[in-house]
């Protein structure tokens, strides 16, 4: 197979598979055929990232704010660098979700502790001859997602010869670039689909993803309401589940929502991480905290986001909000179907929309 064939054309036969596929994985872990391609060893190789047609540079490109967020930037930076035909490297070493207040809790890498490795390592001989010789360009999010061409918009198309894709779409790459990148080890992956197996017991489900924590006194972004997510629940049920109401898959960083949602809709199945562990960040994730985690606190709080990501993109329903990176990432993660892809307005975001991502 070409690059080409392995990637472009590769996932688009996957993401256009009816529930008629492969499904053996969903059937190892007891889940829905849905959770088969990312409870499954990955189906795409990954980037190559030692062929770089331009020698002279190499790319910087920082871990910066929260796991969602830095994923977006490196997804965006790996894309420009192939792009540009240069090598590239994930700078972590300003990265917050590293650095601890007792040092001895700080990590070496967050990236190839959680994930195959992503770049060229910041060890490598040719980034230190490029840092020494001052040929590090870096690409950090006013150059991949300020600058909205970078930003890889639905509509619009690019040619990433180095790759051996021509004319793909901006949403597609995403995609693609995606699942060849993010990794999750074995080990995370495994323990991740067992957890959301438990959940949801082989049945469709729907997700609801509610974000709080810092982004209201960070970010000054109102926060949706539980009413407004059964509501929107409400209206596609029929559609969507046959009218019969499905399991709630609830991923959130405050879990005191559980209870809200368990009171307005006392006869409708909700489960989520809350009711499993305590971790830390359960009541309301802000990105400062991390500096007092030990490892173990960063292990279990990941541990429980990655059951949560993975909801997010096996379920059949998705209901977010705006106001994440959680809702980006869950978005490519997803196939490219947005009738069950679903955003709650609040206030100062009632004109997002999803063509700019």
């Amino acid at each position: 197979l070409t690059l080409a064939d392995s990637g472009d054309s590769l996932l688009r036969r996957r993401l256009d598979q009816d529930d008629g596929a492969d499904n053996s994985a969903a059937m190892q872990y007891n889940l829905p055929a849905s959770a088969s391609e990312w409870c499954s060893p990955p189906l795409l190789p990954p980037l190559p990232y030692e062929e770089c047609k331009n020698r002279q540079i190499i790319n910087s490109v920082p871990l910066y704010g929260g796991l969602t967020n830095s994923l977006k930037m490196v997804l965006l930076g790996a894309i420009l660098s192939f792009e540009e035909g240069v090598c590239f490297f994930v700078d972590e070493s300003q990265s917050e979700l590293l650095h601890r207040g007792d040092k001895s809790e700080s990590l070496d890498s967050f990236i190839n502790r959680y994930f195959e490795p992503i770049g060229l390592s910041a060890k490598d001989p040719r980034v230190k001859r490029a840092t020494k010789n001052n040929k590090i360009e870096v690409k950090d999010w006013t150059k991949v997602w300020e600058n909205v061409e970078k930003r890889r918009m639905y509509g619009q198309t690019y040619n990433i010869e180095s790759l051996g894709y021509p004319n793909i779409e901006g949403h597609h790459l995403k995609r693609v670039m995606l699942r060849r990148m993010w990794r999750p080890l074995p080990k995370w992956r495994h323990q991740t689909c067992n957890a959301l197996a438990e959940h949801v017991k082989g049945d469709e489900f729907m997700t609801f993803s509610v974000r709080r924590g810092d982004k209201s006194t960070e970010e000054n972004f109102s926060f949706a309401t539980m009413q407004q997510y059964v509501d929107m629940a409400d209206q596609v049920i029929p559609s969507h589940f046959n009218g019969k109401i499905p399991t709630i898959f609830v991923a959130t960083d405050d879990c005191s929502v559980m209870q809200e949602l368990r009171g307005l809709r006392p006869h409708w199945k909700f489960v989520s991480e809350c009711d499993r562990q305590q971790a830390p960040g359960h009541d309301g994730f802000a990105l400062a905290d991390m500096k007092a985690w030990s490892q173990a606190d960063t292990d279990a709080h990941y541990a429980k986001f990655f059951v949560e990501l993975y909801a997010m993109a096996s379920s059949r329903v998705f209901i977010g909000v705006w106001y994440t990176n959680v809702s980006w990432w869950a978005q490519f993660m997803r196939d490219a179907d947005r009738s069950t892809y679903i955003m709650l307005d609040t206030a100062g975001t009632s004109e997002f929309a999803l063509d700019w991502n």
